[in-house]
């Protein structure tokens, strides 16, 4: 609109100068009998040079006052939006809404007409047949006035219950995630219920260093070449370890539920590293160290046997760990991902056992510290090529319950393998792919059913196809596979089944089509 001003006042400056300066000629006396004859056009009347110099003077001056007039106030409404914090989403999310996702669906068959399984004998064995997951990422971003911005994440995660599978309309959802974490400069900090995670063994779905599920608070410093970060957290199962409740008569009528036991588990970690980078052509390397204080307070539960009340004393866990990881060594603005990973974990008392389950065995004081212990051993290495790509995991671990007894079948060693080659077919991600497995299990104890000294043992082959379009990574994603399996279980094996237990042979198959995928997630990276 001001830009338009000086237009308009230039016209009507100019129309009042030509209505001031115009002499109209005077109107004749007497009507003329016969009609006039056309008269001489009057010429034009003379415009004095220094008006029309005043005037240009007088548009000059507007037109500079109208370039130097200051903008109107804006709205009230468009004033408050100016306030709210909201920057674009970059991909770092340092504002905005984004969604992010892992998942994976899995259909097949045993070969027999049935829904295969996944058989394992080590704790965690290679990921071929899974179930299907799914876990929906939902975080938004607010930049603050001090340069730092705030995060809220929120996790809902559903397990393997399809409704075109099972006919139940129905679902097992889970809250993995929901928390808020500030970040200021190289410094942050949550608040919330979260998974706390690092690196991981791909192949076997494991992370054998830190892994745990809390309810509490952590914070971190994180530059170019150190990291540290610490959090504190808590659960309580409901589960007669932690939590139990009981009838007992109503003062005035009936009877009411009390809480007979109620602990929680106190769990604290802390994590500290060293990274010495290089461009992507070089070796960079990491040394992380990592380390867990479990502690459960004492507190009294009813026997379900006989009402009586038991005692249960405060028990402890410790955790010690060390990782050292190595990548690189590719060429230049090249997608490949090619590292190494290699895990030490050393655990005590409660730490030996899932945060998220009792302990399955105690002392003759009902206590895990300091006679249960776990020791893993870990690596993991990819290596991304023009020709396709190598995937490699290997773990071995061994277990000692806190039981008295010596040679049962919970404590001993166990060890798993897994190779998985692949060889570009396309260029457009399609490769083919075989994955090779070994696990096995060393127990002290004898089996079950024959009561003989056996080592469980099971070899699997697995060919597939596999199609990723979004990279020539390993881990490139989303991707679909076709996948043929065979696994061989021996004596061992088959003799840690149930009587007359149908899945007992010597030899299972499974063939299936699966899809699995992961973006923008907040807890796989």
């Amino acid at each position: 609109m001001l830009r338009a001003a000086p237009t308009l006042v230039v016209f009507g400056i100019t129309a009042a100068a030509s209505a001031a300066l115009a002499q109209p000629a005077p109107p004749p006396t007497d009507p003329p009998a016969d009609p006039p004859a056309e008269a001489e056009p009057a010429p034009p009347p003379a415009v004095d040079p220094a008006t029309v110099d005043a005037l240009r003077a007088r548009i000059d001056a507007l037109e500079a006052a109208a370039r130097d007039a200051a903008p109107p106030a804006p709205p009230a409404a468009e004033e408050a939006a100016r306030r709210v914090p909201v920057v674009v989403d970059d991909g770092a999310h340092r504002g905005g809404f984004r969604f992010g996702s892992y998942g994976r669906v899995v259909a097949g068959t045993d070969l027999r007409g049935g829904k295969p399984q996944p058989i394992h004998v080590a704790a965690h064995g290679p990921r071929v047949v899974e179930e299907s997951y799914l876990e929906l990422d939902l975080a938004y971003a607010f930049a603050f006035d001090m340069g730092g911005v705030l995060r809220t994440v929120t996790t809902l995660a559903y397990d393997d219950q399809l409704f075109h599978d099972s006919g139940e309309f129905t679902a097992g959802p889970a809250i993995r995630n929901l928390y808020a974490e500030a970040t200021l400069g190289d410094f942050s900090a949550w608040v919330g219920s979260r998974m706390l995670r690092g690196d991981d063994l791909y192949l076997f779905d494991y992370w054998p260093l830190d892994d745990l599920n809390t309810v509490g608070a952590g914070v971190a410093v994180t530059t170019a070449k150190v990291e540290v970060s610490g959090h504190v957290g808590v659960n309580r199962l409901l589960d007669p370890f932690q939590y139990q409740e009981r009838r007992v008569a109503d003062p005035e009528l009936g009877a009411t539920t009390v809480v007979q036991l109620n602990r929680q588990r106190m769990i604290a970690s802390a994590r500290a590293g060293y990274t010495m980078a290089k461009a992507p052509t070089g070796l960079s390397t990491r040394a992380r160290i990592y380390g867990e204080l479990h502690g459960l307070p004492s507190g009294t539960r009813r026997r379900t046997s006989d009402a009586t009340l038991e005692a249960l004393p405060r028990d402890w866990g410790t955790t010690l760990g060390l990782e050292l990881s190595a990548w690189g060594l590719a060429p230049a603005d090249s997608p490949y991902r090619r590292h190494a990973n290699l895990f030490v974990r050393w655990s005590r008392g409660l730490a030996a056992f899932d945060e998220l389950a009792a302990p399955t065995s105690f002392d003759a004081e009902l206590r895990t510290f300091p006679k249960a212990s776990e020791v893993v051993l870990g690596a993991g290495a990819n290596w991304d090529d023009a020709w396709g790509h190598v995937t490699a995991a290997a773990y071995a671990r061994r277990f000692v319950d806190a039981d008295v007894n010596a040679h049962d079948r919970d404590d001993g060693w166990e060890y798993a393998i897994d190779v998985r080659p692949a060889i570009k077919l396309h260029r457009r991600g399609l490769h083919a792919a075989l994955d090779l497995a070994y696990e096995a299990r060393f127990p002290r104890g004898l089996q079950p059913t024959t009561q003989l000294a056996a080592d469980a043992a099971i070899l699997s082959i697995a060919p597939m196809l596999t199609f990723h379009p979004t990279g020539p990574s390993a881990f490139d994603r989303p991707e679909l596979r076709v996948i043929y399996r065979a696994a061989h279980q021996n004596d061992g094996a088959l003799a840690l089944y149930p009587l007359d237990d149908p899945r007992a042979r010597a030899w299972t198959q499974y063939l299936g089509v699966e899809a699995e995928w992961w973006f923008n997630s907040n807890s796989y990276r």
